[in-house]
């Protein structure tokens, strides 16, 4: 039986209103697609092995579920959720894929929300992007991030080197090792990742350990392969047209101040279908990643139906898997509480 749980869909709301009002490489070969019949909802969802709990929905829930099978990668944690939004699923797409949990502000660290401050960037990025990070490090609590000469292997997921940098130029040595992080992803993709420190004589290489979970869940793997394939790809679609949100945020991640890069990607599929990927595809400390999958369905006079399933890649060697768990189940709820008011 899945575990289940319920959360206020009022704030959420909201959230999906609220931008409407303003505005008026090896990847492929792993994800090979199965032969699919029907579209919609019912057809999509099906094929991955989901009940939708239509009655509450329709009732204005929100129903959280338990999902992932990770058995070869146990820091795995995952969950999924459905929920009605009421207006067309192109809307519901664009106003999760440009979403600032912030709304623009410089929230306090004792203020609600796991993420304090958030920034878009452009393609290519402009040094000015990064003026409210400098800005941020320069008082308490994120200055602790300069501090990381001397610390204990994997307390921060950075190599040597860049522990050097950031030592020696502390808010400028961040923005050098971040700037350059994003470059690679831009570039290559997930495939030019590479991992990062996780303890003595550890690292942790989440696009590995992703693409091996996604195996475990193929049928998940299949139904999101063009949205997951640009994605890895750094963001690219090829002839197909991607809509891109690259960002970063600082965050409190198990009470510590944390700095993440992300990326988000929008698409058009059949049927009024669309859908939206969005990863953290590097986090300083506290977890090594996420991934959150957005199918958005038409639903009758003009609503549509989401399915968000996310994954988060904790740390189970530091860790026992019991707090690994309750790390990666807590970030997960923290966002929902987050974007659902709950």
């Amino acid at each position: 039986m899945q575990k289940e749980f319920r959360v206020n869909a009022g704030r959420w709301g909201a959230v999906l209103l609220l931008p409407f009002i303003w505005a008026g490489a090896g990847w492929s070969q792993d994800l090979v697609s199965k032969p699919t019949t029907g579209t919609g909802w019912e057809a999509d969802l099906g094929r991955m092995g989901f009940e939708v709990p239509i009655e509450e929905l329709n009732q204005g829930e929100i129903v959280g579920q338990k999902w992932l099978a990770g058995g070869e990668c146990p820091g795995f944690l995952g969950a999924k959720v459905y929920f009605l939004a009421p207006v067309p699923p192109e809307k519901v797409a664009r106003a999760i894929l440009f979403f600032d949990p912030t709304q623009g502000k410089n929230l306090l660290w004792e203020d609600s929300g796991s993420i304090k401050i958030f920034q878009r960037i452009s393609r290519p990025p402009v040094e000015t992007v990064w003026a409210r990070f400098r800005e941020a490090l320069n008082k308490l609590p994120f200055d602790i991030m300069v501090n990381v000469q001397g610390q204990k292997v994997g307390t921060f997921h950075l190599h040597p080197d860049e522990i050097e940098i950031v030592s020696r130029e502390k808010s400028s040595g961040w923005v050098s090792v971040l700037g350059k992080l994003m470059g690679t992803f831009q570039r290559g993709g997930w495939n030019d990742t590479i991992a990062v420190p996780a303890g003595l004589g550890r690292a942790v290489d989440f696009d590995r350990d992703l693409r091996e979970v996604l195996k475990e869940n193929g049928a998940v793997r299949d139904e999101f392969r063009p949205i997951l394939t640009a994605l890895a790809y750094g963001g690219k679609g090829g002839k197909e047209k991607i809509e891109i949100n690259d960002y970063w945020q600082l965050m409190e991640v198990d009470k510590s101040p944390a700095v993440a890069l992300g990326c988000g990607v929008a698409r058009a599929g059949s049927g009024g279908r669309w859908e939206v990927a969005d990863m953290n595809y590097y986090v300083s400390r506290g977890y090594f990643g996420s991934i959150s999958l957005y199918g958005i369905w038409p639903y009758g006079e003009g609503k549509s139906l989401v399915c968000r399933i996310d994954a988060v890649r904790a740390d189970s060697g530091q860790l026992s898997q019991a707090t690994a768990k309750m790390i990666g189940e807590s970030l997960f709820l923290r966002e929902v509480e987050s974007n659902c008011g709950k």
